[in-house]
Formats: structure tokens, C-alpha cells, sequence
């Protein structure tokens, strides 16, 4: 009796491997693809035309609008993949779906895919997993492209290290310190050590950071002073320097985040980092870390309120 199952979901990577993935377990002696609904009359006719050797065949339907009739009789395959849209069949032996995964900075389902895709080549990603996100973003297919060349160059069961990604990943996003300061504000503590550790890679970019890190503050703690006061959008916007609508997101997004007292220590703390930065001390980039762990883990626990 022919098998029927049906793949459907927002990330195409997983649903283009979940259908190979079924083609291959199958055991099937030959896979055929047809893309629809342009293939559906070389689908329909060979898939009832029966070859002369028995044998196990599996067919791939791409693009697949609903369920084109499939054979009842005979071993084959059948995998009708639909995309987005959700295919029923009551003769389906299977149904599969996999949703869009979630980045948000407290519920990131893609971090937690890169930990679990480490774990199908017998890796721990745990130590980089932020790393390769922050790198790769949500792109699934560079995703697993970078943790398959990680996976043959350490043995199985490695606990992957910085050191150990750092020379075979490929990055190709231009950073700026702006990325260490939104992760800051959206309370990310692992992205923020991440973009900073990256920025790192083509030179001591330490007071590049520490100059961004101070004009957030410094906009911060303006922005906490006209909460304060009550001041009018308008008000507030020209002191800020910036346009009315910007500053109504910003107000939204970060008002609230940092205590006047904390933003006050933070900001003399920089200040401190700047100057020994200009002198050449050792300290400063442990110094600069730890702020930034202090401020987004503050901002983190706000945002569960």
C-alpha cells in the first residue's frame, strides 16, 4: 500500500529537508521530483505507470496547492510538499509543519534550533550558539552550512569553544558598535558579548565602543530627566535631537530601562574606561565587558516585569 505524507511550514530549509530527509529514510530504490502544478501530467502519469522490476519509489511534489491524486496501490512514496499552506488528507500518513521560529531577545527559537542542530552531528553548541546567530542571523541554511564545517573539524562530543568557531566561520555582516548598544537595550547579554567579541577580530575597536556606549547613556539620561519633567513630545524630541517619531519609539522602547542612579554610575564608569583606554591600561576591556553585562542584564529584568 502507497505512503502519503504531507510537509508544509514558513522556514523553507526545513521544510526542502524534512521531504529529502522522508525520500532517504524510505529506503526507496529511486526519488523523483516534479514541481506544480507545471509537472502535475508527468506526475499523474508516472506515478500510475508501474515499472517492469518492482521497486520502491518515492516522489517529491514541490509547490503543491492540495493533494493531487496518488495510487493506492504499491509501495511507493508520496511527499506533497505545500509550503506555507497547510494541506488535510484523511489517507495522509503523516502530517508535518514546522513554523517560523522566533528571534525575539527573550525567546529565541533560532538559538535554541543551532543547539539542537549541534546535537544531530553529536556537537555542544551551547558556548557559541549566540555567536553563530548573531553571524548568521535567522538564515537556517547558512546556519547549518557553518555548523556542518565546525562539526568536521572537532570530534564528536566536543563542547565547541570561541576559540575552536572562530577560525572556520564565515562572517560577512559589517558591524558597528551600534549592534553591542541595541542588544544592550534589548537586554540580550550573549548577542551583545557577541557583536563586541566580533568586533574585536579586526583590531582593538575598544574606544569605538566606549564612545557609543557613553552618547547611549548620555541619551538615556536625558531621556529619564524629560519622563521626568512631563515634557511635551515636541520638547523632548528637540532635546534629544531627533524627529518627533523617533522619539515616540524611543520613549516606548527604552523609557524606563535604567534607574537615574544606575545610567549616573554607568556613565562615570565610562567616562573612567575613556581615559585609561587613552592611557593604554590593560584592564579596560574587562572593565567595558562588565558594563555591558550590568546594563543589558538591568534592561533584561525590566523587560520581565
Amino acid at each position: 500500500m502507497s505512503t502519503l505524507v504531507l510537509i508544509s511550514g514558513e522556514e523553507e530549509f526545513l521544510v526542502e529537508r524534512a521531504a529529502r530527509e522522508e525520500a532517504v529514510l524510505s529506503l526507496s530504490s529511486e526519488v523523483l521530483e516534479y514541481d506544480l502544478p507545471g509537472h502535475l501530467d508527468r506526475f499523474l502519469f508516472e506515478s500510475q505507470t508501474f515499472p517492469l522490476d518492482p521497486c520502491k519509489r518515492a516522489f517529491i511534489l514541490w509547490g503543491a496547492k492540495d493533494v493531487p491524486p496518488v495510487p493506492a496501490v504499491g509501495d511507493d512514496l508520496f511527499i506533497v510538499v505545500s509550503g506555507k499552506k497547510v494541506l488535510k488528507d484523511p489517507k495522509a500518513a503523516r502530517s508535518v509543519q514546522f513554523p517560523k521560529l522566533k528571534s525575539y531577545s527573550d525567546n529565541n527559537d533560532v538559538v535554541r534550533w543551532i543547539t539542537k542542530e549541534g546535537e544531530r552531528f553529536n556537537i555542544d553548541l551551547s558556548r557559541i550558539a549566540g555567536a553563530l546567530f548573531v553571524n548568521s542571523g535567522g538564515s537556517l541554511r547558512k546556519l547549518s552550512s557553518e555548523i556542518e564545517k565546525i562539526s568536521m573539524a572537532v570530534p564528536g562530543g566536543t563542547v565547541v569553544s570561541p576559540e575552536d568557531a572562530r577560525p572556520l566561520m564565515c562572517f560577512s555582516t559589517e558591524l558597528t558598535p551600534k549592534e553591542v548598544v541595541d542588544s544592550v537595550c534589548e537586554g540580550h547579554t550573549a548577542r551583545a558579548l557577541a557583536f563586541y567579541d566580533k568586533l574585536q577580530d579586526g583590531g582593538d575597536e575598544t574606544g569605538w565602543v566606549i564612545a557609543y556606549m557613553q552618547r547611549h547613556v548620555i541619551q538615556q539620561l536625558k531621556l529619564e530627566l524629560l519622563l521626568g519633567q512631563k515634557a511635551s513630545d515636541d520638547v523632548s524630541s528637540a532635546a534629544l535631537g531627533v524627529p518627533v517619531f523617533v522619539f515616540r519609539k524611543i520613549r516606548i522602547a527604552r523609557g524606563g530601562l535604567w534607574s537615574r542612579p544606575s545610567l549616573k554610575a554607568g556613565l562615570e564608569a565610562l567616562c573612567d574606561l575613556d581615559v585609561a583606554h587613552k592611557r593604554g591600561d590593560s584592564f579596560v576591556r574587562f572593565g567595558l565587558e562588565s558594563e555591558i553585562v550590568r546594563l543589558s542584564e538591568e534592561a533584561k529584568d525590566v523587560k520581565r516585569r
